[in-house]
């Protein structure tokens, strides 16, 4: 009898500690999404594939969507970003596509972040960063990536993207442009 109690403990003890670090392990990547948001350089990103799925963070200018700029300051404030948030997502989804041999892939998980100042984060701001992760088949699979959201302002007709492999030497960095909006990766 007290031999099931003392196993039973331990596994209580296990599991609680199983559930910690699952727990710290969650809130660690939140954290470091939301920093990484704040840190993407304007006008740039990266593709990250993985065995599951390919990792997506870019930065884009708030010119690049259409009627979300209610003020048209050219800047997004935080009423414009909450009223206009799903419009936004919506756009990324018809925007932004990677596909395989076997097609489009589906982007789950959008995360949006409006890139502030950390000492003014109330301020307008004029890049939003897009986080979200596209489903993946095979990874070894040959890519085919496309992005039709460029600003209208001077020096946001671009974006410079690095995609990298993981477990492979293999690294593709270009940049898109209106004329040139996709791009072939990996092939075989």
């Amino acid at each position: 009898m007290k031999l099931n109690i003392k196993l039973r403990n331990k596994l209580k003890m296990k599991l609680s500690l199983t559930t910690f670090a699952t727990s710290v392990m969650l809130i660690s990547t939140l954290f470091s999404q939301a920093l990484y948001a704040h840190v993407m350089v304007a006008q740039k990103g990266t593709l990250n594939v993985a065995e599951d799925g390919v990792y997506m963070v870019i930065s884009l200018p708030v010119s690049a969507f259409s009627a979300i700029d209610d003020d048209n300051d050219g800047k997004l404030s935080a009423a414009e970003f909450t009223l206009h948030r799903l419009e936004i997502i919506k756009t990324v989804h018809s925007k932004i596509t990677l596909k395989d041999k076997n097609g489009p892939l589906a982007l789950q998980g959008i995360m949006l972040s409006p890139v502030t100042s950390h000492h003014s984060p109330q301020t307008p701001s004029s890049h939003l960063v897009v986080m979200g992760r596209f489903t993946l088949a095979t990874a070894d699979s040959a890519l085919e990536y496309q992005v039709s959201l460029f600003g209208k302002g001077e020096h946001e007709d671009t974006l410079a993207i690095t995609a990298t492999r993981k477990g492979k030497s293999d690294k593709h960095t270009f940049e898109l442009s209106e004329k040139n909006s996709k791009v072939s990766l990996f092939s075989e």
